[in-house]
């Protein structure tokens, strides 16, 4: 007992430790992932494109939340950046599910026009359960953070 009390527990939260360490990086991933998938979908859909090309706000948050599988909605933030326009904030992202307001204005939707997309992530680690105190401090909670920038390609 007293071997496992001195290399058990030390060993254990090594295990946790790693795991939780690969969920950030998943996490982190995902995050980049769907934000870069957000602005793939606007910079495709600008003014030259056949068919349905009207690009809202609403249907680049839902491009976005499609490609963040495993993401917490409620921990998800996004700011969409035209060229000219006044920055968009989603906070959290399920804010802009209904927002139908043109994305980027016409008059930032022409080919070769720069898009940004930002997102953050409050990323809670289960380390947190471990940490002794009066649950005051945040102890185990991360921002994460991607940006990624596109040329309208139509």
């Amino acid at each position: 007992m007293v071997e496992f009390a001195l290399v058990g527990v030390p060993l254990v939260f090594i295990l946790v430790s790693t795991a939780e360490m690969a969920r950030g990086m998943w996490n982190y991933q995902t995050l980049a992932f769907s934000v870069r998938a957000g602005a793939r979908y606007a910079s495709t859909h600008g003014k030259g494109c056949s068919g349905s090309c009207t690009v809202t706000v609403s249907n680049v948050a839902h491009s976005i939340a499609a490609a963040a599988v495993g993401l917490a909605p409620g921990n998800f933030n996004v700011v969409l950046t035209s060229a000219t326009a006044s920055p968009v904030s989603c906070t959290p992202l399920s804010n802009c599910y209904s927002n139908n307001t043109t994305w980027p204005p016409s008059a930032d939707s022409a080919p070769g026009l720069d898009i940004r997309i930002s997102g953050t992530y409050q990323f809670v680690s289960a380390l947190s359960m471990l940490w002794p105190g009066d649950g005051t401090v945040p102890f185990g909670t991360f921002t994460l953070g991607a940006w990624t920038r596109q040329p309208i390609q139509f």
